[in-house]
Parts: structure tokens; sequence; C-alpha cells
């Protein structure tokens, strides 16, 4: 029997140019526009393709049969069904928060939990809070070609290919899907991109990058709860701090954060006349770089951990300060041919 990643790999291969050709026949791309980097329409649907494929890698193998599967996968749909929705025809942005706060629920009432906060109601608030940021900051990073699939892999190659990083059963059928839709999307997605993600694609691997970091938690708090929270943070703390800041820099000018704009760490380096493979391939090596210092945190003790930590999250704030990822002024116009700023 094939195992979970090749059915997700395979299957995502298959999928995307009909679904590319699809888009085509009926004209469902996305146009080019104020908040939009790209010159010319690009296909945007390419989240159907990989929820396909991810449901395919989950159901064949008997994946779903493991505990709290069921939970998830509902909890996926809810946030992907929305996400399409959007795709098609403009959704608010309320309902979309609505559909992921829904899914991270549903996580909570699989298990899931934040470790510092005792009472229940708290607890959901937090882990409905950090769900959302996990989903909006992979969904903020698919604004230029070959980013946000490209990233999910590395992220979910980190968990199941270095022997410290435990996941549940579940988890790991999780990771191992994650590693082949995303990386099979990228044959079509890479710079210059023949198909876009769409906001169903982004929040789904956004989605299961959240289940990820809450399913490593839970399978190794009792050994080293300082790793077991940093671990997941640093591994996905290329997204997670473009999302960050982007929140932060849209309150500090006074505008919703749900309000997009071209300020975004990529828009910067576009802004610098990199070329879309350039910054593609340094937020690569960057996802690489923060992934080997969570294994580094997981091997090191409380006092050295802490140092760690501290001075890899320091220097990647500080570089995306520098760059201007809190500014709210333009700069100059990135070079066009990419995918929507959001």
């Amino acid at each position: 029997m094939l195992r979970p990643e090749a059915i997700a790999f395979i299957s995502t291969l298959i999928l995307t140019p009909v679904v590319r050709e699809l888009c085509i026949h009926w004209r469902l791309f996305d146009s080019v526009g104020p908040l939009k980097i790209h010159s010319k329409a690009i296909p945007r649907l390419g989240g159907i393709a990989i929820g396909l494929a991810f449901s395919a890698a989950m159901i064949f193998p008997g994946n779903l049969s493991r505990p709290h599967a069921w939970t998830f996968f509902a909890a996926l749909i809810l946030i992907w069904t929305a996400g399409l929705a959007d795709d098609i025809w403009p959704l608010s942005p309320i309902l979309r928060l609505t559909a992921q706060i829904g899914g991270a629920m549903l996580l909570w009432c699989a298990g899931c939990r934040l470790p510092w906060l005792k009472a229940a109601p708290a607890n959901l608030t937090a882990l409905c809070v950090l769900t959302v940021i996990f989903i909006n900051s992979f969904n903020f990073l698919d604004g230029s070609d070959g980013l946000c699939a490209g990233v999910a892999a590395i992220i979910a190659a980190a968990y199941v290919m270095v022997p410290a990083f435990a996941l549940s059963p579940l988890g790991s059928a999780v990771a191992w899907s994650l590693l082949g839709i995303s990386a099979g999307f990228l044959a079509f997605n890479f710079p210059p991109a023949r198909i876009f993600l769409g906001d169903s694609g982004s929040t789904l691997l956004g989605f299961c990058a959240a289940f990820l970091a809450f399913d490593f938690y839970r399978a190794n708090a009792l050994n080293n709860r300082l790793a077991a929270l940093a671990v997941p943070l640093l591994m996905s703390a290329v997204p997670l701090l473009d999302g960050i800041l982007t929140i932060l820099r849209r309150l500090r000018a006074g505008r919703s954060p749900l309000n997009g704009d071209r300020r975004h760490v990529y828009d910067l380096m576009l802004g610098l006349d990199w070329s879309p493979r350039r910054v593609a391939l340094t937020l690569y090596a960057l996802t690489i770089a923060t992934c080997v210092i969570a294994w580094l945190v997981l091997k090191s003790d409380f006092r050295h951990a802490l140092l760690i930590c501290g001075a890899g999250t320091s220097a990647l704030v500080v570089a995306a300060i520098r760059l201007g990822a809190l500014e709210s002024t333009e700069r100059k116009r990135p070079p066009l041919g990419m995918a929507e700023s959001r």
C-alpha cells in the first residue's frame, strides 16, 4: 500500500493540471489589481487540487481510523470550504474568521490544549487565537510565487525527518501528507507560477501547521515542556513573524488587520529588486535555519535552549524590522509577475 506522502504527492501532480485547465475554461483567475503583484491573470484554485489530494492521503491508508482523526478532518473541511468560497465569490472576512474559529474549537474538542491556562474558557480562547494566527500567517505568505507551498514543505519535512521530533500517529500522517501536497504543488507554483493556491490552499496549509504544533506539544510536554512549546513556533517562525508584524503594522497605522497592504517581508525584498526566485530561496533557507534552531533547542538543556530561542528569534525580528516590516509607508513598487499581496 502506498504511504500517505506518496498518495498526496502523486494526487497533487495529477490533479493540479486538471484544476488549472478547468480554471482557464471557466475563467477563474486571480486578476491584476492594486493589491496584486502579478502582471497577468493566473488560475487561482490550486487549493482544490491539494484539498482533494490531502483527503485522499488521509482516507485511503486508513488514517481516519486514528483517534480524533474525524474531528481534525471536519475542522479542515470547514476551513477549506470557507477559503474555497472566498476564492470563487468574495466572502466577508468575518465569515472566514468564524470558520477558522470553528475549526479551532473542533481541535479543542479533540483534546488540543495550551499549557499555561488552566481555565477552560481562557484555554479555548487562546487556542482559537493561536490557530487563527497560524492560518492567516500562511495566507499572508501566499503573496509571492512558491513561498507558502515551499515553506510548508520544509516545515513538514522537519517534523517527519528529524527523529527527535515526536508526533502522534495522526500527527505523523498529517505531516507526511502535508509534505506530499506541498512538494507536489510546488512543481506548478515555483516561480514563475502557473497556478496559485488561493485562500482554500493557503489556509489548509496553515491549519495543518497549527495542528502539528499542538500535536507536537501534546506528544512531548511530559519530557521537555520548554522545547515542546518553543519548537513548533520556531519551525514556523518565518510565516508567524510576517503574520504578527503584519497585524502590528496595520494596527499601528490605525487600519484593520484584515485590510491588505504591500508591506510583507517578501514585498520588501522584491522592492530591493530581488527576483521572485531569490526571494523564495532566501525564505526557504531561513525556514531551514529556524528548523535547525528548533532541533538544537530540543537537544539542549533549559538554559541553553533559552539562549538559542532568544538569539534566533531576535535576529529574525531585528532583520524584518530593519527591512521595514513595521512601517506603513509604501516604498518602491515590487517587480511584477507574482501572486497577490494580502
